[in-house]
């Protein structure tokens, strides 16, 4: 018989979950002195075992893609789990004493809220990257993942070892809108913080990565949000900016390679024979002295 308790889960399950097929059993029971606390096998939704577990003993994933939780979003989703209770409930993975979620983050805050002391959950065998995709994967379709928060769980995954091909496999992507989203974190720390704040759009970010790094990014991105630009609007802020950018140094210096005097006086007077070859009247005088060569050229107008 089903323990009552104060999470409640329904029978509708999602059909897949990856690997969740291969969930570990739930103990029935666990050693206090080993740092666990004991856990109940509760029921089971869509062959999958749920369990009790004590909230104390979860924490979140640090590879959360999602950075900003909205405060009135978490109090209205607490407000329905005090109604209807928990209908679906969290991942988790085991860890070194305790749990780390893998899906259901928003769900584990809002009881937490709520002051529950245990909460229904999967155990999901999941290694880190696939902890971190399968995080990545529950917020993409939401829809309401900032695009920043987005780019940065892309470029998470890529340091794991993942790659640009594999990732957008799996998330059923192409290759070029993986890579033009991780682009996105060329922008500083404070130009990406302030587009967040002001809800600027990915297309504004974007025309950013035009000017070159510095405080023109962050002039252009005041004055769009201050004015309320569309895009294109900031575009032609933009084209403006750079007329009045200095033209960057290249550092280079030109340092020729050929010291034989010869070579210049010839070209000196291949140039005069090309202007005679056109029609053009030319005449050269040459004149070597000791240790110099003069070169006088006289042509008509």
């Amino acid at each position: 018989m089903r323990r009552e308790t104060n999470v409640k889960s329904t029978a509708a399950a999602k059909a897949s979950w990856g690997r969740a097929a291969n969930a570990l059993p739930c103990s029935s029971s666990a050693q206090e002195g080993d740092g666990w606390m004991s856990i109940m096998h509760v029921g089971s939704e869509g062959g999958r075992p749920v369990c009790q577990l004590p909230v104390s003993r979860i924490v979140p994933n640090p590879s959360q893609p999602r950075k900003i939780f909205d405060d009135y979003a978490l109090l209205a989703l607490a407000s329905s789990i005090r109604q209807h209770g928990l209908l679906q409930p969290i991942t988790v993975r085991a860890r070194d004493n305790g749990y780390e979620i893998i899906m259901g983050e928003r769900r584990y805050r809002a009881c937490c809220l709520l002051g529950f002391t245990h909460i229904d959950a999967f155990i999901m065998p999941a290694t880190e990257g696939e902890s971190a995709l399968l995080a990545l994967i529950e917020n993409l379709q939401r829809e309401d993942l900032h695009y920043f928060e987005e780019a940065e769980a892309y470029s998470h995954l890529i340091a794991q070892g993942m790659t640009q091909e594999a990732l957008a496999r799996r998330l059923g992507k192409s290759a070029s809108a993986i890579a033009n989203k991780i682009r996105l974190l060329k922008l500083e720390p404070e130009v990406r913080k302030f587009l967040a704040e002001e809800g600027l759009s990915e297309r504004h970010a974007r025309a950013l990565l035009s000017l070159p790094e510095g405080e023109a990014r962050m002039r252009v991105a005041s004055q769009a949000a201050s004015r309320h630009m569309t895009v294109k609007e900031m575009e032609q802020l933009i084209l403006k900016t750079q007329r009045r950018l200095p033209v960057p140094s290249t550092g280079r210096k030109v340092i020729s390679l050929v010291r034989d005097h010869r070579l210049y006086a010839n070209a000196i007077k291949n140039v005069v024979k090309q202007m005679q070859d056109t029609g053009m009247i030319a005449d050269l005088d040459i004149q070597e002295g000791d240790g110099w060569i003069d070169m006088h050229i006289r042509m008509g107008r």
